[in-house]
């Protein structure tokens, strides 16, 4: 997937139009507050408040023209994070790990308008959030989210370059016999550790990505055995992956970066 994937040279991702209308409907919504709570909104008896609109309405603009020139470009050597501070690099033999979480965008509409104008921005991932963060071997951090448009395809992209050669790695240590940790969760060819609990992997109904959540269920239990944020867990696409190929009961996704999810 990765040589398909990249073959085509650069992907430039910009900026979601969340971000935009947002700031444009929230100083809209603050210059009509301002002026409907003037006893006489004439414009002529408020010389300072009109400055004040006309301010705030032009650090409205610069701001979403700011917001315009941010993008995220992937191409064969690595990615790169565009904005008006500047730019990040980060090459692929750079990246040493990678924490990954979905946030379900119900969660969002606890903020009203905002969290509906999320909603609507986003498409499975019309109903989520992502993040993906690629951390480097001198531990800088590179931070990808649905603030992009199309960040599904961006993250799968970036996902089908990394994950085959660490999905590998971790499965010639377990061939090995060794056990790998994943933070807190150790994975080896017989069982999950978690906690000082062994789940032998036989026993693993259901591994998946729920909510904000990385959960997994064992034969004859109705809690889970393990339920941790995903983004505590780094390169859980990685585990879910190997766990997969460990526990053939559990249905293969490959790597795409909404297969595992339940929203």
């Amino acid at each position: 997937m990765a040589t398909a994937t990249m073959a085509y040279g650069e992907r430039r991702f910009g900026v979601a139009y969340t971000a935009p209308i947002l700031v444009v409907l929230g100083v809209a919504g603050l210059l009509i507050g301002l002026w409907a709570s003037q006893d006489d909104p004439r414009i002529a008896s408020h010389p300072t408040l009109f400055w004040v609109s006309i301010g705030l309405a032009l650090a409205a603009f610069m701001l979403c023209l700011a917001l315009s020139k941010s993008a995220l470009v992937i191409n064969d050597s690595g990615l790169r994070r565009e904005s008006v501070f500047g730019q990040q690099e980060m090459a692929w033999s750079q990246v040493a790990e990678t924490r990954y979480q979905v946030v379900p965008i119900n969660v969002y509409m606890h903020f009203g308008l905002i969290g509906a104008l999320i909603a609507m921005s986003s498409k499975k991932s019309s109903r989520a959030h992502l993040t993906l963060t690629l951390v480097s071997r001198d531990s800088k951090k590179l931070k990808i989210t649905s603030n992009y448009r199309n960040a599904d395809e961006a993250i799968g992209i970036i996902l089908g370059r990394l994950m085959p050669p660490m999905v590998e790695k971790v499965k010639s240590r377990i061939q090995r016999g060794e056990t790998v940790q994943f933070g807190g969760l150790g994975l080896s060819a017989t069982a999950v550790t978690w906690k000082g609990n062994s789940i032998p992997v036989s026993e693993i109904t259901k591994a998946e990505l729920a909510g904000t959540n990385l959960q997994i269920k064992r034969n004859g239990k109705w809690l889970s055995a393990v339920n941790i944020k995903s983004n505590k867990v780094p390169d859980v696409l990685v585990f879910l992956e190997v766990l997969e190929s460990l526990a053939p009961q559990i249905k293969s996704t490959g790597v795409d970066p909404l297969a595992r999810v339940r929203v």
